[in-house]
């Protein structure tokens, strides 16, 4: 029903902006996107400072007004900045007139009361000659130039949408991650390592697939690539999940705009269909066909996730569409006493899982990352504050913990584990 209404109410939208003429152009963008393109052309308007400077856009911001219903036009209506450096003003309404291409354009943001969807924002534009064609190159244009002065650029941004819907998108600045590439347990950490150098030159862009059971590590990884390239200036970096309600094809288009984007989907194979099920072949050439366009790109970079390789069609992590696939598998026994010392800060507590019968006992179970941190969640209590010390206790805990994971999942799953006795 609602997708209805969406429907409904953008075919309204299409329709006035038929009568207006050819050269007319309507947009509706989330809440964020209509603000911050609002904010650019008031910054414009008032002399502030916009990079490129003012004077090198191709575009100028000729007049503005805001207006409230049923249109009496003043000058623009400013309150202050919102912590994002947006321009909040006491009407959502907004008038600019912009040079373009030696042409005249009126740029109109409304907003669009609807009782089953919502409120709408829409940026509607309109050429002085109502032949003139340029209408959805401008918009576009000032979209990604006004994200560029933004408090989005250069953050860490996660998307999501209640309706599947690429003009319902939200924005949400997430804070750095904190972790780095020294918190991950590996041996070889050259190609992630390259991963981050090529996103600091911005010189190749690169597209990498992580492939591991829940609990090996994949997340963690993903989130110290992304500490480690928020360090370098000018990247943005958007993370999409599974349950964020928006198409693949929908997340690429607005990742586009983020240019130079790090782009990290976590299990990619829940947002693209499969040849497989003909309800979802759809969505699979729909998202190939985005990727392609997506990977094109010199300073774009993806890092997608999936738990097991066979639910990821063939076609999309094919060579050319990924770069490199890494399997992530069971912690290595090395790793096990810096990954305690790293949760507990206890560095008596990390000596503990060098003890051979700890090691061998946990090698053998294949446990992986997440197992050895629910491990030290639970040394870490206070009735073991006496025994957590002594290996006969760990090794108790550990066999706690496997019969408590074993009854909780079926035969053919695994949690906490990498195969070994649990299965």
């Amino acid at each position: 029903m609602l997708m209805k209404r969406l429907r409904e109410t953008k075919e309204r939208l299409e329709d006035v902006t038929k009568r207006v003429g050819v050269g007319a152009y309507h947009r509706t963008v989330p809440y964020e996107i209509f603000q911050t393109v609002k904010s650019y052309l008031l910054k414009l308007y008032m002399g502030y400072e916009v990079n490129p400077p003012a004077d090198e856009l191709p575009f100028s911001v000729e007049d503005a007004f805001s207006y409230v219903k049923p249109g009496f036009l003043t000058l623009p209506m400013v309150v202050g900045f919102d912590p994002l450096d947006n321009y909040t003003s006491s009407e959502q309404s907004f008038l600019a007139i912009v040079r373009y291409r030696n042409k005249r354009y009126y740029i109109s943001f409304s907003t669009i009361e609807d009782r089953f969807v919502g409120t709408l924002y829409v940026i509607f534009v309109v050429g002085e000659d109502p032949e003139e064609l340029y209408s959805i190159e401008l918009t576009n244009l000032l979209i990604k130039l006004a994200i560029r002065n933004s408090g989005y650029y250069g953050k860490f941004l996660k998307f999501s949408s209640p309706t599947d819907n690429i003009e319902r998108v939200k924005f949400k600045v997430l804070l750095p991650p904190n972790l780095t590439l020294d918190d991950i347990y590996l041996k070889d950490k050259s190609d992630l390592e390259d991963f981050v150098e090529a996103v600091k030159r911005k010189n190749q862009g690169l597209r990498y697939l992580f492939v591991g059971e829940p609990g090996t590590g994949k997340t963690d990884t993903v989130k110290a690539i992304i500490a480690e390239c928020l360090k370098s200036n000018g990247i943005t970096v958007i993370e999409v999940d599974a349950g964020c309600g928006i198409s693949l094809n929908h997340v690429f288009e607005y990742a586009e705009i983020f240019s130079p984007v790090l782009l990290c989907i976590d299990d990619i194979d829940l947002l693209v269909g499969s040849r497989e099920n003909p309800l979802k072949a759809r969505d699979l050439s729909s998202a190939l066909q985005a990727l392609d366009g997506f990977v094109e790109k010199e300073d774009h970079y993806l890092i997608a996730t999936t738990n097991d390789r066979k639910l990821v069609d063939f076609a999309l992590r094919r060579p050319g569409r990924f770069d490199l696939i890494m399997e992530f598998e069971e912690l290595d026994p090395e790793f096990y006493p810096n990954l305690v010392l790293r949760e507990s800060k206890d560095e008596r507590l990390s000596e503990v899982f060098k003890d051979e019968k700890v090691r061998k006992k946990l090698s053998n179970l294949k446990v992986t990352g997440a197992f050895i941190v629910t491990l030290v969640k639970h040394l870490l209590k206070p009735r073991y504050e006496e025994t957590r010390y002594e290996p006969n206790t760990v090794l108790a805990l550990i066999d706690k913990l496997q019969t408590s994971f074993k009854q909780e999942v079926k035969k053919e799953e695994k949690l906490g584990f990498v195969g070994g006795d649990n299965e």
